[in-house]
């Protein structure tokens, strides 16, 4: 419970604020403890967005932090009024992942269902759990990132598809995976909301049975179906997503001239990953009526929990200490930053020479372009880096283990690798990758709580963190999952820029505040060419060096095509 005194101080800081800052509609400030507090702000409607509102503020009241926020984060009351407590609590069950935002701007105003079909569903299995390893990898990547990561889109229905067909898929889809049927509980509830967020201890609950709801538009005489499908889908993407009261699914049908035209279907990641989503895709189409495959999640978790489970997570742990060992014999990298009032930026380059290159590199070496592809990346790292190893964090889909291949969940971790590649040539610095590759890959199926706690330890032996963590998530020619069209889909903004004569073009994606890893390196296909994405913290990685890591990943595989006995260019460093 909060003190009076508590609100009392913060009714003060919301009083002063709004007296300072007109241009602020609302402040509510939020106790999280310890004497700390939040501060939420909402600007009228001709504020700058991405004016300097935090340094502002903290001119006149004292915040852990202060956040510019949406409509979305306020609770009101029947008459429109901000009910700050409920506010207030929301922004706690935020901080403790119950509650999450969307991505994307949404569509204002929003189009409103003509109907609202009730769904019911009933599954063979329920009961509660902790976390998956893997849900419990994406629910924090979620609470890091703040927002619910939307996964879906959407795609034109089969001629003669009717509303009926649609809500009985929807109903499939709730009853026969436990995915689907899952919310989360939290120990510390007290009616409904979390206390003393975070800290409280999160489990998984699986419904025996429910009902959920199909929304159906009608799309105005003279207008496009996919326009309003578009319109639909970017509602669905921005509205927040309470995970202890909704269901993963939320799915439309769009309607024209009393025809079904389109589908949407937008779902959280904690649901279900890449590898996931091929499975449900199959298994839709084919109308498959067999008991679901492999290890469900409620098995997965009391497996990890069982001697097996414990006995696998400490061989894990053993490579994960023996790798970090390794990174500590070397230099860390000398990265430039370069902070930007947005902090987080994307951007991309699509090359059809990487394609090129790395298709002739994995013929002639005869190993998958995966391999090639973070070969080449490493390199591009340690150059611009002045490092002689890199530790990078792969995503690992874990579908090669036979308990997980066919199960609709969320199964994907970041592993760990670190590769050495000081005085090494091209095809030594490939093999080095194969080998610490498939280490990674053996090793990506752990409780993630177990190597944070790892990597702080690090931090405190040796004096410094692991610096900039390489996330890495090769895409490229996997299995399709959700093949849907989405409002999600990046475009550059501005011109793009190419090298001296090439085909090759690099643009940048997205600028915003909210949170992204220091650094993440995406491959996509790109019709023909390889799509080099990068995600990152201008605070960590300025946009300049980001980009030319990009470049460097083209550079390092055509140069790697050219002469596989040619040296990387990455000293040896010693001393450390």
């Amino acid at each position: 419970m909060r003190t009076g005194s508590e609100v009392a101080e913060g009714t003060a800081a919301e009083s002063a604020v709004l007296a300072a800052f007109p241009d602020i509609a609302v402040c509510v400030a939020v106790p999280i403890g310890g004497g700390r507090r939040d501060l939420l702000l909402t600007l009228r409607a001709d504020a700058d967005p991405n004016a300097a509102w935090d340094e502002a503020v903290r001119t006149v009241v004292s915040a852990a932090e202060v956040r510019v926020v949406t409509d979305e984060w306020l609770v009101r009351d029947f008459g429109g009024r901000v009910d700050v407590d409920a506010t207030r609590q929301r922004h706690r069950d935020f901080l403790a992942g119950a509650w999450l935002p969307g991505l994307g701007p949404g569509s204002r105003p929003e189009p409103l269902p003509c109907q609202r079909i009730r769904v019911t569903f009933a599954g063979a299995d329920s009961g509660r759990a902790a976390l998956t390893w893997g849900q419990r990898d994406i629910w924090v990547t979620m609470i890091r990132q703040r927002n619910w990561l939307p996964q879906g889109g959407r795609r034109p229905l089969a001629p003669g598809t009717r509303v009926e067909d649609v809500a009985a898929e929807l109903a499939y889809l709730h009853s026969r995976y436990q995915s689907m049927r899952t919310r989360l509980v939290f120990d510390g509830v007290h009616d409904g909301a979390v206390e003393d967020a975070p800290g409280g201890k999160v489990r998984q609950s699986v419904a025996s049975a429910g009902e959920t709801f199909l929304d159906v538009y009608d799309t105005p005489p003279g207008q496009d179906p996919d326009a309003l499908a578009a319109r639909v889908e970017a509602v669905y993407r921005r509205r927040p997503y309470d995970l202890r009261a909704e269901w993963p699914i939320r799915m439309a049908v769009v309607r024209s001239g009393g025809v079904c035209r389109h589908l949407v279907v937008i779902m959280h990641h904690l649901a279900l990953d890449a590898g996931g989503a091929a499975v449900m895709i199959r298994e839709v189409a084919a109308g498959e009526d067999r008991e679901p495959a492999g290890m469900q999640p409620l098995e997965q978790a009391r497996w990890q929990a069982s001697e097996a489970g414990l006995r696998h997570e400490d061989r894990t742990l053993r490579y994960f200490a023996k790798s970090l060992e390794r990174l500590a014999a070397g230099p860390p990298p000398a990265l430039r930053p370069g902070p930007r009032r947005l902090r987080h930026w994307s951007g991309r380059l699509v090359s059809p020479a990487l394609a090129a290159a790395v298709a002739t590199i994995a013929a002639r070496r005869a190993v998958e372009e995966s391999v090639v592809l973070t070969t080449a990346t490493a390199i591009a790292f340690a150059r611009l880096a002045d490092t002689d190893r890199v530790l990078i964090r792969p995503r690992v889909g874990n579908r090669f283990r036979s308990a997980l291949a066919d199960v609709v969940c969320f199964a994907a971790q970041s592993g760990l690798l670190v590769l050495e590649l000081g005085d090494t040539g091209f095809d030594e610095a490939l093999d080095r990758a194969r080998g610490a590759s498939l280490a990674a890959v053996k090793n990506a199926y752990f409780d993630p709580e177990a190597l944070a706690a790892m990597l702080d330890r690090f931090a405190v032996d040796h004096g410094r963190g692991p610096e900039v963590a390489m996330y890495f998530n090769d895409r490229h020619a996997a299995e399709s999952g959700v093949d849907y069209a989405t409002t999600a889909a990046p475009s550059p903004r501005g011109p793009q820029r190419t090298r001296g004569g090439s085909t090759s073009a690099f643009g940048w994606l997205d600028r915003r505040p909210d949170p992204a890893e220091p650094l993440s390196v995406t491959i996509d296909d790109a019709d023909g060419a390889l799509a080099v994405s990068v995600h990152f913290d201008t605070r960590a990685i300025a946009p300049e060096v980001a980009e030319e890591l990009t470049w460097g990943v083209e550079q390092a595989a055509l140069e790697a095509a050219a002469d596989g006995s040619a040296s990387t260019g990455v000293q040896l460093r010693s001393g450390f």
